[in-house]
């Protein structure tokens, strides 16, 4: 278990869960930030244009974290209210490209201060380079509830004729079928292999 490595490796847990935490915080800020410029203010009434953990991400999702080592977030948005028709597909992506900023440049700090910098430096540089982009790779699945879904729209006009409720129920069967069956560890090779050519 994940929590194993607080007293395994415990510089590589505090990385670990304090790089995720702030990636997942600056996706979700994006999300919200992105709306608003749409049109859409329902995330910013409700307080979430923030980089607080607590509300972006949520007591549970801070639990799975320190036991599991994966998080989530979630910021509400309201599509009908976008001036714009490809309002909701922009927004959507604002996070997987905010993640794809982050690993540039957590990449870009890892080269310069290699053989400079104090180890946990390295350590959190590579670390964040990987870390983002899983989330993005991951966030980027055509699958409902992901980012991906609303991005592809853009792509595919037809995706978004789907029921919301028939989109949930095949998203939430989907992500357990990428989790249980262990595909999800494809994802994280990818974001792995990655960011080694980015470093």
């Amino acid at each position: 278990m994940f929590i194993q490595l607080l007293w395994q490796r415990p510089d590589f847990y505090v990385v670990w869960v304090t790089v995720v935490v702030f990636s997942i915080c600056v996706h979700e800020y994006m999300h919200a930030w992105v709306a608003y410029r749409m049109g859409d203010d329902t995330a910013v009434r409700q307080g979430y244009l923030t980089l607080n953990p607590l509300l972006t991400m949520g007591p549970q999702s801070l639990i799975f974290l320190a036991l599991f080592g994966i998080a989530w977030g979630a910021v509400p948005v309201s599509p009908g209210r976008m001036r714009k028709q490809h309002g909701p597909g922009l927004t959507a992506l604002a996070g997987p490209g905010t993640n794809f900023i982050l690993a540039v440049l957590f990449a870009l700090v890892a080269r310069v201060a290699t053989g400079v910098a104090a180890d946990p430096v390295l350590l959190m540089c590579r670390i964040g380079t990987q870390a983002n982009i899983f989330l993005l790779l991951f966030n980027l699945l055509p699958v409902p509830m992901l980012d991906g879904w609303e991005v592809y729209g853009l792509l595919f006009p037809k995706l978004r004729r789907v029921s919301p409720e028939k989109s949930r129920q095949a998203g939430f069967i989907l992500l357990l079928i990428i989790l249980l069956s262990g595909l999800i560890r494809y994802v994280w090779m990818a974001a792995a292999a990655i960011a080694d050519m980015m470093i």
